[in-house]
């Protein structure tokens, strides 16, 4: 009786959001480090960072109108360059945060400050559920040495002494999560894994000779189920995953007929990858909204985007679909503090001057 067993890869789970008894703040994912594979992703995945960074450059734009040079810390940074963070953290994760200064008096904002939204956990919720607290580390893996610290809520009816430094958290609400958001391309996540995950493999393979899959059977018997398990363990250690593509397997046998049977596995179609590759990358830029590879420097076949007309008409639906949303939601919670600093006019962004004609040349 054979005993065939399969090594899987693990898919991307959405993060659970929890409540630890002896913690004063919500976990953000199993293992409190779900931004920390949000980020992976959009440094190993080369489409999912390139929209991500160019959904930034637009939201961004040539800067705020009037108010961009404001200097809004001791640091030095100006509006546009806090503006630039926030727009980077939003289009990430769905969310960005602050930490925002008042005066001794209570009554206006002296300074704000970015914080990378992967650094910050939310408290618990209150009997009316409100956050009136947030957390901040610089590295949540390692809360030993990297002590969370405390901060107020955005309050301005509670903000002195202890409470004149805190964090204005600001977030995309998705249904079921009241807590942390999810980025709006959450629906693609596995695919941008796969993204990385397929070049890494196929890099893997380069470096280790192009060979191809292997399939093994151990002739001599059916071990104990422990000893499956262990040899299981062993050759899944040792061969599974895209950094062990095309490794060389090499066996001891004290004699042929008791020799393992190795049979290499080839590809039954060698468009698969080109399919799989068209696939992800059409998942990937429907989540960002994309309408044509070309917005963002990706080059397609045929389809919309195809001349400066139509890359125009695919960029005004980009625009209003994906842009300026996210502008709106930006601007509106980051007015609130502004309107604390001394800035009471809402801030305007000036849009992006595109020559579509130079788009489609592939100037820059």
């Amino acid at each position: 009786m054979n005993n065939l067993q399969i090594l899987k890869f693990k898919a991307l789970d959405l993060p659970e959001f929890y409540e630890v008894r002896g913690k004063d703040y919500v976990t953000f994912g199993k293992d409190n480090l779900y931004p920390d594979k949000i980020i992976e992703l959009f440094n190993t995945s080369a489409m999912n960072g390139t929209a991500i960074n160019s959904i930034t450059d637009a939201v961004i734009g040539e800067g705020i109108a009037e108010y961009g040079d404001t200097i809004v810390n001791q640091l030095g940074d100006t509006l546009n360059d806090v503006y630039g963070k926030i727009a980077l953290d939003y289009v990430l994760f769905g969310g960005y945060s602050l930490n925002v200064i008042w005066n001794r008096g209570g009554d206006k904002v002296v300074e704000i400050y970015h914080l990378c939204f992967d650094k910050v956990r939310s408290g618990k919720m209150d009997e009316e559920d409100v956050v009136n607290e947030y957390y901040y580390s610089s590295n949540w893996a390692n809360t030993r040495k990297y002590k969370p610290v405390r901060y107020k809520s955005y309050d301005p009816t509670n903000n002195k002494g202890d409470n004149a430094s805190q964090i204005f958290y600001c977030f995309d609400y998705t249904p079921g999560n009241m807590i942390y958001p999810l980025p709006s391309y959450v629906g693609a996540l596995n695919d941008i894994q796969l993204d990385a995950r397929i070049s890494k493999y196929h890099n893997a393979q380069i470096s280790n000779g192009f060979s191809g899959g292997i399939f093994i059977n151990m002739p001599n018997g059916e071990p104990t189920p422990e000893e499956q398990r262990m040899l299981y363990r062993d050759l899944e250690k040792s061969f599974t995953g895209e950094d062990n593509a095309g490794r060389l397997f090499l066996s001891f046998s004290e004699g042929a007929e008791l020799a393992p049977q190795v049979q290499a596995i080839t590809s039954a179609n060698d468009d698969y990858y080109t399919t799989l590759e068209a696939r992800i990358s059409s998942r990937i830029l429907t989540a960002h909204r994309i309408t044509s590879g070309r917005l963002i420097g990706v080059r397609d076949e045929g389809g919309l985007g195809n001349n400066a007309d139509e890359i125009q008409v695919a960029y005004t639906h980009f625009a209003s679909t994906a842009i300026e949303p996210k502008q709106k939601k930006i601007n509106k919670c980051l007015n609130k503090v502004l309107t604390a600093f001394g800035i009471d006019q809402p801030i305007q962004i000036i849009p992006s001057q595109i020559d579509f004609n130079k788009q489609i040349s592939g100037e820059v």
